[in-house]
């Protein structure tokens, strides 16, 4: 956790409380997550400022204290704000480290796309006992049932990616290794009636190991892409837990940045 801001940071970047009016539709949670979020990193709130009560924010945005707390509790949970009991609620310190903000949507059209272009060898489905990561991100007590679907990704009849989903049991939810074959994941999630809302997905570097090595046809050590991404529902549920292997000849990752200047964007 990160210390207690001292006095004379917290009162730096205060914003004046107006009413706030809105007519974007969907859950306003969410809603109040983005503003808030755009505030910190554009220096309403600077880091290490404390935050409004979560009374004054539900004044600002006309919203119920738990609303506020649920939009809070998003914030928290990327690192960039954190509670202090009995002190309030603050930017946390460092903002290098938090995660940057994409479209949900965005990533599912990927997917899609990624099924479109691609076929799939090796589906399978079984259930399991989660280990202790995969308990830690789907929040569920270590060795509980989870569903477990892994393929390999081929392009053009070659490996390029090694993938692993769980699901958590308690969804209720059953998939066969069929049904990998014709919709991605994500889609499947969502035909089967979960609301999917958003996912922190985490990119990262790693070296193949034997198993790895086999599956994507490469030499062990070889350079592999990591990607893990836990996936929540509108009820705030972690509802599945992804990891990937991609060979490092055959994945990029293309971002395009725009820059905030006096609450307007340059491109």
């Amino acid at each position: 956790m990160s210390p207690i801001p001292k006095k004379s940071r917290r009162s730096t970047s205060r914003v004046p409380l107006k009413p706030f009016v809105s007519d974007t539709r969907g859950p306003r949670y969410l809603y109040i997550h983005a503003v808030l979020r755009d505030w910190i990193f554009q220096g309403r709130y600077r880091a290490g400022s404390q935050l409004p009560t979560e009374e004054a924010l539900g004044a600002l945005f006309k919203v119920s204290r738990i609303t506020t707390r649920k939009a809070l509790s998003l914030l928290e949970n990327e690192r960039l704000i954190y509670r202090s009991p009995g002190r309030g609620t603050f930017v946390t310190e460092d903002l290098a480290d938090a995660p940057v903000q994409g479209d949900m949507e965005q990533l599912l059209r990927k997917v899609r796309r990624l099924g479109a272009n691609t076929r799939l060898r090796d589906a399978t489905v079984e259930w399991l006992r989660a280990d202790v990561e995969t308990a830690r991100d789907l929040q569920l007590p270590e060795g509980a049932s989870v569903q477990r679907a892994s393929h390999v990704r081929l392009l053009d009849g070659r490996p390029i990616g090694f993938i692993e989903t769980f699901i958590p049991g308690n969804l209720k939810i059953r998939f066969a290794a069929s049904e990998l074959n014709t919709h991605p994941m994500l889609t499947l999630l969502e035909r089967k009636g979960v609301d999917i809302a958003w996912a922190d997905q985490l990119i990262g570097a790693t070296l193949a190991d034997a198993q790895s090595a086999r599956l994507l046809d490469v030499p062990v050590g070889s350079p592999l892409v990591r990607i893990r991404l836990v996936v929540f529902d509108s009820r705030q549920r972690p509802v599945e837990r992804l990891i990937a292997y991609y060979r490092g000849d055959h994945y990029d990752h293309h971002i395009r940045l725009t820059r905030m200047r006096s609450g307007r964007t340059r491109v």
